[in-house]
């Protein structure tokens, strides 16, 4: 043996210790399967910190999808040493002109997707893990749908044809449907449901539930109506009804539905935030600051937090039509109606010496009808009308009521 294959010898010699240390399982594949690279193991996010449950729609093709984000709480804020007291207002200001850059970059922890049927039992699992987060009245609507018997769609329609048992069957199918995202057929199938039984308050719930889903806020005030007429004091078909009317902009019908649900812990807590909206949006300024009073000692979760942030949206609110706020305002937007009507002027003058309304009038009026919007929207900015953007989030994972995407006109994907 020469000298190489003694070196050779001495480093194969721990390789091979160690298979036969295997055994039967120390061969050249099982070698071969210790050096393949190991996917890293990926940990699951723990929920049970997180902040707040938010369910609204996203564009999703031609349509919308709901989805439900799991917000956690922002990291802790620097400490400036010297500065002198926060002007929370200006923070504020300073924040919502980062988001409309797109500069402020927030995501949330997870997000579960409506175009899957696995969707509405992820939802109640995160739910009952996240045992200490805000949630908010669309996440609880969503949770009693995960129970929705898909597969059984073909038994209850059979059943649906005998005598006696087609509002029960009917039901069912309808609440497939929803898991399934056939929302307008679930409509249809609630309707005919109603139909076969009248008096029945879940099925009055389900049609006005589908209908809130859709953003057809008066269809589902009307439905939920009656169920609650049939099933007086029922605490989630309440709760939708103020969702309902609170987002047709019937703010006194919907602080009437809050007040009796409003309370200190958990759905009942979010109830009385809403509630502090409604009154808000009515320019009931002291009594929404009496309701925040009690928002502060709500638990479990990040009330205090809410609190805070509605109660400088309500002083915001107040500084806008009486404070010099107002002033500032009113003044920016004014800056902003006179450079809009200068722009509209040069652009006609333009227009006129170069004859183009005459030769190529369909090329004017775009800009135009661009320049009348515009100056509309400042216009109701220097008239006191509070604008879009103009409530808004303190901190990540904080709702607004007045900012979800259910307040905003319905967008699709293209």
């Amino acid at each position: 043996m020469t000298r190489f294959d003694t070196q050779l010898e001495d480093l194969l010699a721990p390789t091979r210790e160690a298979g036969e240390a295997r055994g039967p399982e120390g061969s050249p594949e099982s070698a071969q399967e210790a050096f393949e690279p190991q996917a890293p193991v990926v940990e699951e996010p723990d929920l049970s910190q997180v902040r707040a449950l938010l369910t609204g729609p996203r564009p999703a093709g031609f349509g919308e999808v709901l989805v439900t984000e799991a917000w956690s709480p922002p990291p802790p804020p620097e400490e400036d040493e010297g500065e002198g007291p926060v002007d929370r207002q200006r923070e504020w200001e300073t924040r919502q002109e980062l988001r409309q850059l797109g500069l402020l970059r927030e995501r949330p922890l997870l997000t579960y997707d409506g175009r899957t049927e696995l969707y509405w039992g992820q939802v109640r699992e995160a739910r009952e893990e996240a045992d200490r987060a805000i949630v908010d009245p669309y996440t609880e609507l969503v949770v009693t749908f995960a129970d929705a018997d898909i597969d059984g769609i073909p038994a209850h329609r059979v059943e649906a044809r005998e005598y006696g048992r087609a509002g029960e069957a009917l039901l069912e199918v309808g609440r497939a449907y929803v898991a399934i995202g056939r929302n307008k057929s679930a409509q249809g199938v609630f309707r005919a449901a109603a139909k076969a039984d009248p008096l029945h308050p879940k099925i009055w719930w389900h049609l006005g539930v589908s209908h809130l889903f859709a953003r057809s806020n008066q269809a589902a005030a009307k439905a939920l109506r009656r169920s609650l007429d049939q099933a007086p004091g029922d605490f989630l078909t309440e709760l939708a009804l103020g969702v309902a009317r609170y987002h047709a902009k019937d703010y006194p019908a919907a602080e009437d539905c809050f007040r009796r649900l409003a309370g200190g812990a958990g759905l009942r807590a979010t109830a009385r935030s809403m509630l502090v909206c409604s009154m808000r949006m009515q320019r009931k300024w002291d009594d929404a600051r009496v309701e925040l009073s009690f928002l502060r000692e709500a638990q479990p979760g990040d009330w205090e937090a809410l609190a805070v942030q509605c109660l400088d949206c309500v002083g915001r609110g107040e500084q806008k039509r009486t404070g010099p706020l107002r002033a500032r305002r009113r003044a920016k937007r004014m800056w902003q109606s006179l450079a809009t009507a200068a722009a509209g002027a040069i652009w006609i003058a333009y227009a006129v010496s170069q004859d183009l309304f005459r030769e190529q009038s369909r090329w004017v009026t775009l800009p135009l009808f661009l320049l009348v919007v515009i100056l509309a929207r400042t216009l109701r900015g220097i008239s006191g009308g509070e604008l879009p953007g103009e409530f808004g989030n303190a901190e990540q994972g904080l709702p607004c009521w007045q900012e979800t995407p259910w307040m905003r006109h319905r967008k699709s994907e293209f």
